[in-house]
C-alpha cells in the first residue's frame, strides 16, 4: 500500500483526526492534473499562463491510514515548509525518516525515547496544501477506500 501513495501523483488531505482518543486517522486523496490549459490571473496585472486544474474523480485512489498511538503528529501548510538536506528519508509522497528535523523537536519538547515507548518512527504524507508528520512507534494500519 505504501508502494501505491507513493505512486500517486499529487495527492490532497481529506481528513485528520482522532476518532478516539490518541488514535489518529488520516485520509488523502489521489489527485490529477486534468483539463486544457488555461491563463489564471492573480492580480489585476499579473497572469499566469498554462494552469490546469487540479481534481480528484472517481477513479482517483482514496487511502485511510491509522495510527493506533503516536507520541506527536502535526500538520503544516505546504507553503511554508522548507527542505533541509541534512534530513534523510525514503519515499515520495509517503515519507519515513530516519533523520528529520521534527523527530528532533518532538525529541526535545517529550521524553519519548527509542528506549520509551520504543524505537520511534518519523512518518509524513506530502500532500499538495498540508504535509502530515507523525512520530511514534506503532506502524499505521494502511486501507485503500477507493477504488475498492
Amino acid at each position: 500500500m505504501r508502494d501505491a501513495i507513493n505512486a500517486c501523483r499529487y495527492l490532497f488531505l481529506r481528513e485528520c483526526w482522532e476518532p478516539e482518543e490518541n488514535i489518529l486517522r488520516v485520509v488523502v486523496e489521489e489527485v490529477k492534473a486534468d483539463g486544457p490549459p488555461e491563463d489564471f490571473e492573480v492580480l489585476p496585472d499579473k497572469v499566469i499562463g498554462g494552469t490546469v486544474a487540479i481534481e480528484s474523480d472517481p477513479s482517483c485512489q482514496m487511502f485511510e491510514l491509522v495510527w493506533p498511538s503516536y507520541v506527536a503528529y502535526g500538520v503544516r501548510k505546504e507553503s511554508f515548509a522548507s527542505r533541509d538536506d541534512s534530513e534523510v528519508f525514503e519515499g515520495r509522497l509517503f515519507r519515513v525518516y530516519s533523520k528529520s528535523n521534527y523527530r528532533d523537536y518532538v525529541g526535545r519538547g517529550t521524553f519519548a525515547s527509542d528506549e520509551y515507548p520504543g524505537p520511534l518512527k518519523h512518518w509524513c504524507l506530502v500532500c499538495l496544501t498540508h504535509l502530515v508528520d507523525v512520530v511514534g512507534c506503532a506502524e499505521p494500519e494502511l486501507r485503500r477506500l477507493r477504488p475498492i
